[in-house]
This record gives structure tokens, sequence and C-alpha cells, in this order.
């Protein structure tokens, strides 16, 4: 988020984690894929203004108590290595 997110990330996301507001978690492994971050199967696809996600996540540390999860997806086609990104998302939504 530091490196390559936007300016409303920084604000919305990273302060308020960097200063110990909120708790955060990543989102990587998967039932299936377990660390093999090449053969993850969760999705995310844009419909409209909305990011629609569809997966499943496993072994997430603080992810009963975060209050966010920066979770691996992916996001386009082609090769497995090109295709995904991180996403923050409130663990409310």
């Amino acid at each position: 988020i530091s490196s390559f997110g936007s300016d409303k990330l920084k604000r919305e996301f990273l302060a308020p984690a960097i200063s110990g507001d909120v708790v955060t978690c990543l989102g990587v492994s998967e039932p299936h894929a377990g660390s093999d971050v090449a053969a993850i199967k969760t999705k995310a696809e844009r419909r409209g203004d909305d990011l629609i996600i569809n997966g499943t996540k496993l072994w997430i540390t603080n992810g009963a108590h975060a209050d966010w999860i920066c979770l691996l997806a992916n996001t386009s086609q082609g090769p497995p290595h090109r295709s995904k990104s991180l996403i923050c998302v409130p663990m409310k939504t």
C-alpha cells in the first residue's frame, strides 16, 4: 500500500494500521492451494461501481480480530503470476 496504493488507500487503511488504531490481516492461503499463490481460485470482478469477490481463505493470523483484510484475488485472465491483485476489504463487508 505504501509503494503502490492510492492516497485514499493510504488514508483509509495504511495510516490507521500504522498508528495501531485498527487490526489488519493478510488473506492469501486457500484450502486447495495452501501457500501456492499461483493456484489460488479467489476471483474479484468489477460490476459497475462494485467489486464482487468470490472465494475462500484459510489460516489467517488475526482474521477473527481484524478490522480489514488485504486479500489476494485473481483480477484478470493470463499467466497465474500476472493476474492477481491485493485488495483491501473492511471485515464488516
